[in-house]
């Protein structure tokens, strides 16, 4: 990989750039309409992180969370459900980045349809969730499967929730596409570039949200039930588990990933665009095959296990390259002059780091050694890569490319303080590390250790469990660590949204008034 990249990619030719590509224009209407789907994340990850403390919780003391029976009200499958569900929601940036591509120009109506996708998928998750703990609390009865849990591990939503959400994320694809070519002609050239062989950044951009709308349906088969076979219903679910993770979300995350680093001058376009066709066949090749180390355990024939683990690990280089790339002209940036993008830099670069440790060393590096994936499934060796790779890898980039758009938003610098997002920042790595070294890895190599001598059920145990009550414990350094990123961030975001506030949401907001005049008010048509 590194050979490759060196030699046919990352040449002279491809040397020529530009410091800061990106012109800020006047913001279009549909960018004035992404606040909500901001704060929504902000809130989402505090709700995310509650629940999954008091899940940690339950795993040193079962008997209550700090005096309260809180099982009896929210059983633990409820709260891991939302802890896992949640965060799916986090696509407002690609709609107001998108409108950036397409140098501040907006297609009719793309405001109320912004507006109206919001509204759509806050009801579509709430239903669903509501559904969801009716269906685990016996409420919801003949019709569970529809409204419901459906039952599938990770894929919890009620049947025609799902299908709402999937609707959702078809139209955040129509969305986006109209966004980056909002009028016919533009959209006409857009094709014939496509076509004649040329693909560009944005059309890889464009791709990649189709390809997370479409992957989600392999997670409704059968449409109408449920597969009565486990072997073939486990290997449609791993397409979302898994496939969606590792192909869909990480086609994503690259591609915008390298259109900030071009957008910001730190790498070129020739470069960005190479970088991305080398990853996007990384990551078809290693996410599909890949993903064959879940299928030995759906009754898949065992050559999967060590197919699935060589594969698993090359998509994430390409990225780390290129970031490496933009790190050395980020520093040269950086000597002539103040660099306007830094916040939302420092987060991608940060995103690229987990990216290669939790998806790459953690997952397919230490997890996928076919004798020890034969052995790990389902220990604490697998929360520790789940909560680096999501949360580092996925969280953080789409935290950057939110603090990305705020920046945008503040076309000037006055009223844009970096402190707040940079403490936020240091504050989510320093959990992430904490729960690596005082929770994951203490609990989860002695846990593989008893699989090898007492078997997996021991190993799963209450028994075990209780061998381990000190290391429990030390969750929640990482918690508390991690849980003042979060709060710091919501603030943050709160904050800096104000110039893009309706008028009666400024008036709850400190110092509304100074921030909404760091950026002109005007609307485009």
């Amino acid at each position: 990989m590194l050979f490759i990249y060196e030699y046919w990619l990352n040449d002279a030719d491809t040397a020529a750039r530009d410091a800061e590509l990106l012109v800020v224009h006047p913001l279009t209407p549909s960018q004035r309409k992404v606040w909500k789907y901001f704060l929504l994340v902000a809130a989402l990850l505090l709700v995310q992180i509650l629940v999954g403390s008091v899940m940690a919780h339950m795993y040193y003391d079962r008997t209550s969370f700090y005096g309260i029976d809180i099982n009896r009200y929210v059983p633990f499958n409820v709260m891991r459900d939302l802890h896992i569900q949640a965060p799916i929601v986090w696509i407002g940036a690609a709609l107001f980045l998108a409108p950036v591509m397409a140098d501040g120009k907006e297609a009719k109506g793309q405001g109320w349809l912004v507006d109206a996708l919001f509204w759509a998928t806050v009801f579509v998750m709430v239903c669903g969730l509501v559904g969801n703990y009716l269906g685990v609390m016996g409420v919801i009865d003949g019709n569970w499967f529809w409204f419901g849990n459906q039952g599938l591990s990770y894929i919890q939503l009620g049947r025609f929730w799902q299908i709402g959400f999937f609707g959702g994320l078809l139209l955040w694809s129509v969305l986006v596409m109209r966004a980056l070519w909002p009028s016919v002609s533009l959209w006409t050239r857009a094709a014939r570039s496509f076509w004649s062989g040329h693909i560009r950044l944005e059309h890889l951009i464009w791709a990649s949200t189709v390809n997370v709308a479409l992957l989600y349906a392999c997670g409704m088969i059968p449409l109408t039930g449920i597969e009565k076979s486990f072997t073939i219903s486990d290997f449609w679910r791993w397409w979302v588990v898994h496939l969606w993770v590792e192909q869909s979300f990480e086609f994503f995350a690259a591609a915008m990933t390298a259109w900030t680093l071009m957008a910001t001058g730190l790498i070129s376009r020739c470069l960005a665009e190479r970088g991305m066709y080398f990853e996007v066949i990384l990551i078809f090749l290693g996410g599909v095959i890949g993903t064959g180390h879940h299928l030995y355990w759906a009754g898949e024939p065992s050559l999967w296990i060590p197919f699935g683990t060589m594969f698993s690990f090359i998509e994430v280089l390409p990225l780390v390259l290129l970031i490496m790339e933009g790190i050395s002209h980020y520093r040269i940036i950086r000597k002539q002059k103040d660099f306007r993008y830094r916040l939302g830099t420092i987060y991608v670069i940060g995103a690229a780091f987990w990216n290669f440790v939790g998806a790459g060393v953690y997952g397919g590096g230490l997890l996928n050694a076919p004798l020890v994936n034969y052995y790990e499934h389902g220990t604490f060796l697998t929360l520790n890569h789940a909560h680096s790779s999501l949360f580092g890898a996925f969280g953080e980039l789409a935290i950057g490319l939110i603090y990305f758009c705020l920046r945008y938003i503040h076309a000037e610098k006055a009223g844009f303080s970096e402190r707040a997002g940079l403490w936020a920042f240091w504050l989510y790595n320093a959990g992430l590390v904490l729960w690596t070294l005082l929770n994951f890895f203490p609990i989860g190599w002695p846990q593989l250790l008893a699989v090898y001598q007492h078997g997996y059920a021991y190993a799963r145990s209450a028994e075990f469990y209780d061998k381990t009550l000190f290391w429990q414990w030390m969750r929640l350094p990482g918690d508390v660590v991690f849980a003042a990123g979060a709060l710091i961030m919501a603030w943050d975001f709160l904050v800096k949204l104000t110039p893009v506030y309706p008028g009666w949401m400024r008036r709850f907001i400190p110092g509304s008034r100074t921030l909404a005049a760091s950026r002109p008010v005007e609307n485009v048509s």
